[in-house]
């Protein structure tokens, strides 16, 4: 089992949480390898990815730094996609659709114990034949077994949750970021790597209960948010 994942909640949590002071570099890759038990090449995926979501940058010579913690604001609300692109015929390709073994990181993610199966879906949507969001759905299996019975390219994952599963969702959770588009995204959306993006992180309750947690990546050449309110 992969134990970069872990590698990565550990080192996020701790630059989120200011354990690393800004202006001083991190330790360097031979010591995190030490400290967690694995080779230089698997503590330096795990400072890429932060390097690529903008938690981390480097200096050459001098090492990796902490980017300073991130300043926290603002409410929002995500209408669901089919509403997004008014005016245009909207389509969701599956790339994935199974369930897996969750990793550790995954685990902490949805409280549950590494190894017990959750159901990922991967799935691509578009506006016309224009991509314009990636979306990589984790979900606690045992609450919702019977989801990929359903014809998820054409059914709202939310709806068939509520409706059909009769899993009450009592509360949200969510991120909004700016990231950089590394080949995988880009190559799906259509756009140089590197590209500029949003991306929507979302944990989805049940009660106390972790149900599902969802990455979404929206080309940001597309889209702005925006909201109205009472002041």
């Amino acid at each position: 089992m992969a134990k970069y994942p872990l590698i990565k909640a550990t080192l996020k949590e701790r630059l989120l949480s200011s354990y690393y002071p800004e202006g001083i570099p991190l330790p360097s890759e031979p010591l995190l390898a030490k400290e967690f038990d694995v080779s230089r090449m698997t503590a330096r995926r795990a400072i890429d990815e932060l390097e690529r979501e903008g938690y981390v940058y480097r200096i050459q010579g001098a090492g990796t730094f902490p980017t300073g913690k991130r300043f926290r604001q603002g409410v929002f609300r995500i209408r669901p996609f089919r509403e997004w692109a008014r005016g245009a015929e909207t389509h969701t390709r599956i790339l994935q659709a199974r369930v897996l073994d969750a990793t550790p990181e995954m685990g902490v993610v949805l409280q549950i114990p590494a190894g017990e199966p959750i159901i990922f879906i991967h799935r691509l949507r578009t506006a016309g034949d224009e991509p314009l969001v990636i979306e990589k759905r984790y979900i606690n299996f045992r609450m919702a077994g019977d989801l990929l019975k359903h014809n998820l390219a054409v059914e709202s994952i939310h709806e068939v949750l509520v409706e059909k599963l009769g899993i009450p969702l009592t509360r949200v959770e969510q991120s909004l970021e700016a990231v950089n588009l590394r080949q995988e995204e880009a190559e799906l959306l259509r756009v140089p790597v590197g590209t500029a993006a949003f991306l929507l992180r979302r944990t989805t309750y049940s009660g106390p209960t972790r149900v599902a947690y969802v990455n979404y990546w929206v080309r940001g050449d597309r889209y702005a948010f925006q909201d109205s309110f009472e002041p």
